[in-house]
């Protein structure tokens, strides 16, 4: 039986007046890997720093394994947000950190032993392939490395959620596809759910088993990417027909 690990519930966010998320509701099932486009200004962000409240909703729910993110008590929600992993645009990487303590300092503030911490790092850095540069300092790494250090360092507290604000958009192409094919692979080898903002179509296609489309603060489509980004389907005769080809 699938687990429904997230469950967003009639939210909304407003800022000085100006509301950005306008009764927003939807499901994430447990591995589900789920993409969310939308033009500038949509609310992407907004809602995805809502998923682990960085940001509060005004009204609505999100449940995170049956606990509502919307209104947890700060303490606990501290240790519900280890279960919650975020890879970051631009990295997010402390310059005075080699690659091995970037990716221990969530483990380093959860207060994990030194010897644990070294085992899961040593892991993490065979998963994403960085073995050979555990010692190395983020000005030596190229810009797919260093993503892949976000994504261990994010992975290192063992979460059921990973939430991703546009990892690859700052990437070269070819380095875009060899993310995605980790994510990919943590996805189906970990079980690990994704939740992702992109403006990318081919990431929608290669990464998500679903994909919701925001405009103005609402979500206004939810499908499979195939049906999703066909340039005949219902929301392009809504929108108009270079609605979906025009995030691209």
């Amino acid at each position: 039986m699938v687990m429904t690990l997230l469950a967003v519930e009639a939210i909304s966010r407003s800022f000085a007046g100006h509301t950005v998320l306008r009764d927003i509701s939807f499901t994430v099932q447990a591995g589900e890997s789920v993409g969310i486009i939308g033009r500038s200004g949509a609310g992407k962000s907004t809602l995805l720093r809502c998923l682990n409240a960085l940001e509060r909703p005004d009204t609505g729910r999100i449940l995170f394994e049956g606990q509502d993110l919307a209104h947890l008590p700060e303490k606990q929600l501290v240790l519900l947000r280890r279960k919650i992993g975020v890879v970051f645009q631009h990295f997010n990487l402390l310059s005075s950190r080699t690659v091995a303590a970037n990716i221990a300092l969530p483990l380093e503030i959860a207060g994990m032993p030194k010897a644990q911490r070294q085992e899961r790092v040593a892991e993490l850095l065979h998963l994403v392939g960085l073995e050979e540069h555990a010692r190395k300092y983020p000005a030596l790494l190229s810009g797919g490395q260093k993503q892949r250090v976000g994504i261990a360092r994010a992975l290192a507290a063992n979460p059921a959620l990973l939430l991703c604000d546009e990892a690859t958009s700052a990437l070269d192409p070819e380095t875009t596809t060899s993310i995605l094919d980790l994510l990919n692979q943590i996805n189906k080898t970990l079980g690990l759910t994704l939740v992702f903002i992109t403006h990318e179509m081919d990431v929608v296609r290669q990464l998500g088993h679903r994909v919701l489309v925001l405009e103005q603060g609402t979500i206004v489509a939810d499908g499979p990417p195939a049906d999703i980004l066909k340039p005949d389907n219902a929301l392009s005769s809504v929108k108009g027909a270079g609605y979906v080809a025009s995030y691209s």
